[in-house]
């Protein structure tokens, strides 16, 4: 059996989210933001040339100079980790270079850290060019005869979007984290009940069988308290009429035995073999009474309690007829008719050998109970989405007050005659209830027979 924990399983798929979705949201941003980033940048570069074609290089491509004019920086920006509260101008500006050239090839001016060569191809438009170490974005711009060339360091792009994915994610992470926490905080306080229901549990005697009950119940957890309680309670019944099944059995095998060892100590110490042999008929006789009972005994606590197997579609009419047959040749060596009326196909749901198991225990009453030379019928009807099973003899009645009474393990009506065990029909009943049927007892006819009347629910 594999076992789980609820709470890590939910954080855990919690967390895998999260992951995937902050991972895709973080990798969305950083393609985002590289991708502005370049259209920023490359608008400002684009947008210097321009402002350097306008402001410096057409004075220059006139103008008479021996040597190309270098635009200097503050002497702290030649240290790239200075601060910028300390220095006036910025850092980044050391990786920002320009160049101004005159298509003859002569440099006109540049700044401080530019190369004395062209930045890049005397071709207009942006470009990405190796210089020296490091990869530049070039835009060349011609005006002229002059060519204005700006560049920027690559790794300020890769090192802006890194800050910017970073600023981005950081707060993100550190939020999902905090929503971790408190989600686990949430899920352990959730889950408390569950721990406190093991305890309950687990601090009950084992012979406890009382409802088990919590001060509050989460709703989610009322279904399965509700049936561990049910189950308790189908428990404590079949404990109940277990005991009293004991008890009872014990009562009724008491007696019958007790006339066994009678009936032998008598054959034991008859002075003669006529009395000897009328003990030992009578043990005999008792000794079938008391295996008939053993065995209704412990049909009974087969069939007591929830069926033991799936039911299925079963032919009623087809289980009468071979009950019938089988029993037939018993009834007529009693002396007795048996007739089978079938007036439809009667299908029901159930499990085969108990159903058969009823109706022979229905034959078998009625024809104990009957008049020794009388019929036995056994009839089968349809009616709507209501099968009837009629079983019925010709005798004495039963008196109405007796009539719910005889499904009552081991009861006998007052005054009969039969040395029955009392367990025939309420064996059937059980089996009825079963199967989801019901069961009356009705005379057959005004102060003549008694007819076992049952109805099962069609399966079809």
């Amino acid at each position: 059996m594999i076992y789980f924990s609820i709470r890590k399983r939910l954080l855990l798929g919690i967390f895998l989210s999260m992951i995937m979705i902050l991972g895709g949201m973080g990798l969305a941003a950083h393609l985002v933001t590289e991708h502005e980033s370049e259209e920023i940048f490359s608008a400002r570069l684009a947008t210097s040339a321009r402002v350097l074609e306008v402001l410096v290089a057409k004075q220059l491509e006139h103008a008479t100079i021996a040597s190309p004019i270098i635009i200097e920086l503050p002497k702290e920006l030649e240290h790239q980790h200075a601060s910028t509260e300390e220095i006036n101008g910025h850092p980044y500006e050391s990786k920002i270079s320009f160049q101004i050239w005159h298509s003859n090839g002569k440099l006109l001016a540049k700044s401080a850290t530019a190369p004395d060569k062209p930045l890049g191809p005397m071709t207009e438009g942006f470009g990405k060019n190796l210089i020296g170490d490091d990869i530049w974005q070039v835009f060349q711009l011609k005006s002229g005869d002059v060519w204005v060339m700006v560049a920027e360091m690559d790794a300020v792009r890769e090192e802006m979007a890194g800050d910017l994915g970073l600023a981005i994610m950081t707060p993100l992470i550190i939020g999902s984290l905090i929503l971790l926490i408190v989600i686990n905080l949430i899920a352990y306080g959730s889950f408390r009940p569950l721990q406190y229901l093991a305890n309950v549990i687990a601090a009950r005697e084992p012979q406890s069988i009382k409802p088990i009950k919590l001060s509050k119940t989460p709703s989610e957890l009322k279904p399965v308290i509700d049936e561990l309680n049910h189950l308790l309670d189908r428990v404590q019944k079949a404990f109940k009429r277990e005991q009293q099944f004991i008890d009872a059995a014990a009562h009724e095998i008491r007696t019958p035995i007790a006339a066994l060892q009678l009936h032998i100590e008598n054959a034991v110490n008859a002075k003669n073999d006529l009395d000897r042999n009328q003990s030992l008929a009578e043990a005999l006789s008792g000794l079938r009474r008391t295996t008939r009972l053993t065995e209704q005994l412990l049909t009974l606590s087969r069939v007591s309690g929830a069926t033991d197997q799936e039911q299925q579609v079963l032919s009623l009419d087809g289980i009468c007829k071979e009950v019938v047959k089988n029993t037939k040749p018993l009834i007529t060596q009693r002396g007795q008719t048996i007739e089978l009326d079938i007036k439809d196909d009667c299908l029901i749901r159930g499990e085969q050998h108990k159903i058969e198991r009823v109706i022979q225990n229905l034959i078998d009453n009625a024809s104990q109970y009957g008049s020794a030379t009388g019929l036995i019928s056994v009839s089968l009807s349809k009616v709507a989405d209501t099968i009837h099973l009629v079983v019925s003899n010709d005798g004495d009645i039963i008196p109405d007050s007796e009539k719910s009474k005889v499904f009552d393990p081991y009861y006998r009506i007052l005054g009969s005659k039969s040395f029955g065990s009392g367990l025939g029909l309420a064996i059937v009943k059980e089996i009825i209830q079963q199967h989801k049927g019901t069961i009356r007892i009705e005379d057959k006819s005004a102060g003549n027979g008694v007819q076992v009347i049952i109805e099962f629910k069609s399966a079809i």
